[in-house]
């Protein structure tokens, strides 16, 4: 049987990896990373649909707070600006912003974090963080704490570790601790 020639007798050419040229192999790949840029480039700059950025509503007051806590030190749009923003809705629009995880509203008298606490307080709480407590007999770290609140004052479910109702309220606590200058174990009365 001629190699040309298939088994069934038909005709076929002898192909291979130089058959058609260089440029005939990377055609096909080609073509599909073109495909890809130029989807990218239409939904980026002529689609007309915004671009995706992680948007955080702004809260009534986050402008007065974010001037007078200093959180633009951090950046005016960074994703740790971002992250104290939505700490600060979920601290004092609780309802409104952790309704996963709370079922206290706003006819509550006390409804949001801020109903027992101060964004010191919460400073104070994160540098003074991850301490034994006798009452439960073991270490018990700020977010383990934040966790609590959820589930005791606030009437709700236990978020996980790493949610943004946990990590955001972390990441306040730290804004407002670095602008009051509080290094770890920093008391309010100054002992």
């Amino acid at each position: 049987m001629d190699r040309a020639e298939s088994p069934h007798g038909k005709d076929r050419k002898q192909q291979g990896p130089g058959a058609g040229g260089p440029l005939r192999q990377w055609a096909k790949p080609l073509a599909a990373v073109a495909a890809i840029a130029g989807f990218v480039l239409w939904a980026y700059f002529g689609s007309g649909i915004k671009p995706f950025r992680p948007q955080v509503s702004s809260a009534p007051g986050w402008q007065q707070f974010r001037a007078s806590y200093g959180v633009d030190d951090f950046g005016t749009d960074s994703y740790f600006t971002r992250a104290a923003q939505h700490g600060y809705n979920l601290f004092y629009f609780t309802p409104e912003y952790g309704r996963r995880f709370t079922r206290k509203t706003a006819g509550d008298s006390v409804h949001s974090c801020a109903g027992c606490h101060t964004v010191e307080d919460l400073a104070y709480g994160f540098v003074n963080s991850d301490r034994f407590d006798a009452g439960l007999g073991r270490r018990v770290s700020f977010e383990e704490r934040v966790m609590r609140c959820y589930a005791g004052p606030m009437d709700g479910f236990i978020p996980t570790l790493y949610d943004p109702a946990v990590r955001d309220i972390r990441i306040l606590a730290r804004a407002v601790a670095h602008h009051l200058q509080l290094s770890e174990g920093a008391r309010r009365n100054g002992s």
